[in-house]
């Protein structure tokens, strides 16, 4: 079953926001726009992209199942996906997002790096929503930048409720759409923009991430990255 999403502010319709700053400054301000508030035109440019970026998303799918695989092999603990491959919003330059809970063998961060050595980086340390250590390792698999995190058994649990809720919150006009707005954001290269975009996306679908963000539990939602939950570009 499909989440019900929260009420928006009205918006217009017939918007152009490929070819009008004015109407996609609109769309940014409430934060979400359905697919059939696009002018027809508008429309059919949106959903000829997300057929076009197909390619891209099946290449980061086979890239998503990779790493997991390669994590597993390193660590004992399967990653879970999280980010735009996950929920189906990818674009070609998309990386992956992976969340793993710490592994067995691991009771600290000296000894993950030692098991990642010669694998994957360390890049930092970050509080989770449960004020336990997050610990971030990348790599390049297939060319494509891999984000691997490390969290405790309570903040991995935590971080699958949200995923799956985004990911079952959104129907294929919501992912066209989505998709479209970020690809004229990034082509704006308007990295404040898409990075709130994807944000008010993640909330509108995830009641567990609006309860948290009320909460005070995630206190900077503007950089997608720093909040934990958020599944991660």
């Amino acid at each position: 079953m499909r989440h019900q999403h929260p009420p928006c502010q009205p918006i217009a319709e017939g918007l152009c926001p490929s070819t009008c700053t004015s109407d996609l400054n609109a769309v940014l301000a409430v934060g979400w726009v359905d697919l059939g508030h696009l002018a027809p035109g508008e429309r059919r440019l949106a959903s000829r992209f997300y057929e076009t970026v197909a390619v891209d998303r099946a290449r980061l799918r086979a890239v998503q199942e990779a790493a997991r695989s390669s994590c597993t092999v390193w660590t004992g603990s399967r990653p879970h996906p999280m980010g735009s491959s996950y929920a189906g919003t990818a674009l070609g330059c998309s990386d992956i997002d992976l969340y793993a809970p710490m592994p067995a063998s691991c009771v600290n961060l000296g000894q993950l790096e030692v098991l990642l050595t010669g694998r994957a980086v360390y890049r930092k340390t970050r509080p989770g929503p449960t004020g336990e250590a997050r610990h971030l390792f990348g790599y390049l698999e297939g060319g494509t930048r891999v984000d691997l995190n490390f969290v405790p058994l309570s903040d991995y649990r935590l971080a699958l409720t949200v995923v799956h809720e985004i990911r079952s919150g959104l129907s294929r006009e919501d992912r066209v759409v989505h998709t479209w707005i970020k690809h004229l954001l990034q082509e704006r290269e308007d990295h404040d923009a898409y990075d709130a975009w994807k944000t008010s996306m993640r909330l509108r679908c995830s009641p567990t991430l609006r309860q948290l963000m009320a909460s005070g539990g995630a206190s900077t939602p503007g950089r997608s990255q720093d909040c934990g939950l958020l599944g991660c570009e």
